[in-house]
């Protein structure tokens, strides 16, 4: 994504030169639909870059937890802090969640 923003071009034109709709671009480029290899040469040569440029993993990964990416916008410690709290209570959920799936899964009987 950053490549395209960079050359200036647009994920309907790439959905076009791949012979795709917007919203296959759009799932290759968030990680939701895995792209083969015959893409990846056609989305290179598209944006005029080697196919390893598109690979590479970037040195500094971006910020995935949207409550911590926004956290990094607040100003005043008590809209940090609100939001900490915010995520420390999505993680128990999840947690949770995953615990009572995992207590369903032992409850069933074992085969020998």
């Amino acid at each position: 994504m950053n490549i395209m923003k960079q050359s200036g071009k647009k994920q309907i034109d790439l959905a076009g030169y791949l012979g795709v709709s917007k919203q296959i671009v759009s799932k290759m480029l968030s990680g939701a639909r895995i792209i083969n290899a015959i893409e990846l040469q056609k989305i290179s040569e598209f944006l005029s870059v080697s196919m390893e440029s598109l690979v590479k993993v970037p040195e500094v990964l971006p910020e995935t937890n949207a409550v911590k990416a926004f956290m990094g916008k607040v100003e005043s410690r008590e809209a940090k802090k609100g939001l900490q709290i915010a995520d420390e209570i999505a993680d128990l959920i999840c947690f949770y969640a995953r615990t009572c799936e995992n207590a369903e899964e032992m409850m069933k009987p074992w085969e020998a």
